[in-house]
């Protein structure tokens, strides 16, 4: 059985550690535990206004002033 690894800087440290290629993390073991008290950042709700009407285009805009030929 082979097993393939990579050489990793941690993006929390930046000790050196070895990741096998089918995962994903980016954090060592260590730094793993520490962040895993923290939301995750897609877990976060967004803050700032909500647009219910869509934005319109440039050329939209341009057109409406007179401008787009």
């Amino acid at each position: 059985m082979e097993l393939r690894v990579q050489l990793k800087i941690c993006e929390g440290c930046g000790c050196l550690w070895y990741r096998s290629q089918t995962q994903e993390n980016v954090y060592c073991k260590k730094c793993e535990k520490i962040l895993s008290h923290y939301p995750a950042p897609g877990s976060r709700k967004r803050l700032g206004r909500t647009t219910s009407k869509p934005m319109a285009g440039v050329w939209a805009v341009a057109e409406a002033a007179g401008g787009a030929h």
